[in-house]
Order: C-alpha cells, then sequence, then structure tokens
C-alpha cells in the first residue's frame, strides 16, 4: 500500500515550481510597471519586489541584475549587453560596424508584439522614450566605457549611445526612410566608422594655429 510520504516528494516538487513560476510573472509584471512609471535609472530592484510581493533576493535569484530582469520584461530578443560583449571580443578595428549590425539585427528580430514592440510603436510617450535612452545610456554605453582608451571615455560612450538611440527611434519609432528599410549591412558601412571614431581614441586633426 502506498503512502501519502511517497507521493509528497513530486508533488512538493510541483507545488513549488508552480509557486516559483508565478512569482516569476508577477516580478515581471511589477518590473514593467515600475520602469514605465519611473523610468530605467529610477526604477529599483527593491521597489519591484516589493511590487511583486517578493524579496529583492528572488529578483535576483531569477534574473540576477536589473539590466536582464529589464531586457526579460521588455521581451528583448536579444540581451544587448551580450551582444556588445561578444563584439567587444572580435577585431577591434572592426568593432564600430559590428556593433551598429548587432544593434540593428537584434532589434529587426523583435517580435511584432509585447512590450518592446508597444515600446518602439509610441512615438510622443515621453516615459517610454525615456525609460528606453536611459537603459541604452546606462547600459549599453556604460558596458563600453572600459573598453575606449584616450581622453573623456563617457563622453565619447555616451556619444555612440546617442547615435544608436537617434538610429532606433528614426528606424523603429518615425520609420524615416530610406534609413527605415536599409539592411543592417548598409547601416554598419556608414554609421560604423563614427562609431569606430568615437572608439578608437584619437580626436580629429586640428587646423593650423593662428599667430
Amino acid at each position: 500500500m502506498e503512502t501519502s510520504a511517497e507521493h509528497s516528494g513530486p508533488a512538493r516538487r510541483r507545488g513549488r515550481w508552480r509557486t516559483g513560476a508565478r512569482s516569476r510573472e508577477r516580478i515581471l509584471e511589477a518590473a514593467r510597471s515600475c520602469f514605465a512609471q519611473h523610468g530605467y535609472d529610477r526604477a529599483t530592484v527593491r521597489e519591484i519586489a516589493g511590487a511583486a510581493g517578493v524579496d529583492p533576493a528572488m529578483v535576483h535569484y531569477f534574473f540576477g541584475s536589473k539590466s536582464r530582469l529589464f531586457v526579460t520584461a521588455m521581451e528583448f530578443p536579444v540581451n544587448p549587453i551580450d551582444e556588445i560583449t561578444e563584439a567587444l571580443d572580435a577585431d577591434p578595428e572592426e568593432l564600430g560596424g559590428r556593433i551598429v549590425r548587432r544593434f540593428v539585427e537584434s532589434w529587426d528580430a523583435s517580435p511584432g508584439a509585447g512590450p518592446l514592440a508597444a515600446l518602439l510603436r509610441s512615438p510622443g510617450d515621453e516615459r517610454s522614450e525615456t525609460m528606453f535612452s536611459e537603459y541604452i545610456r546606462r547600459e549599453i554605453a556604460g558596458h563600453l566605457i572600459p573598453a575606449i582608451p584616450g581622453e573623456d571615455p563617457e563622453l565619447r560612450a555616451e556619444l555612440i549611445g546617442s547615435h544608436l538611440i537617434g538610429l532606433a527611434l528614426s528606424r523603429y519609432v518615425l520609420g524615416l526612410e530610406p534609413l527605415a528599410s536599409a539592411t543592417p549591412e548598409t547601416l554598419a558601412t556608414w554609421m560604423g566608422p563614427a562609431i569606430q571614431y568615437y572608439l578608437a581614441g584619437t580626436t580629429a586633426p586640428r587646423g593650423p594655429q593662428q599667430g
């Protein structure tokens, strides 16, 4: 005769899985609300955890960091930080074009529905644009700073971020042609050298000094 103890192990594990899955979904829902309301910079893991009714440690357990939580909550097709990290490991002479190409290919792969698509299709929504731009500046530009030699690495990383923000808004929100329908390779060819210029640690040659 089977005892209740023989069934308690699998049943308990299934119960824990369902509880964990529900907690994860509550965290994602709370994250979308907090990011939309406060922006990327001001939203905190503690606030999101409180709104979801869980301990902040559970947020870190499921997602690891605020950046990865944002990427998951917004349903990015890929994690841009992972793409940047992979690009940085390749030939530094082609880094600018590679960053542009990966950035465009990642956003082009975004599904037609979900939080990210809604964000990209909400022109004039100042809070959405702020949330998006804050993420790019803090996470993408911030991730590039250690790879930039020479003077003013923070400024140059911000300039890269501003180029990527402008590209995303023009291509995906405003739909400006011919930029909106240009291939990733074409955009990398034309925009890549500008990004490479900011990354290379050199400045434009100065004209002759006036006496």
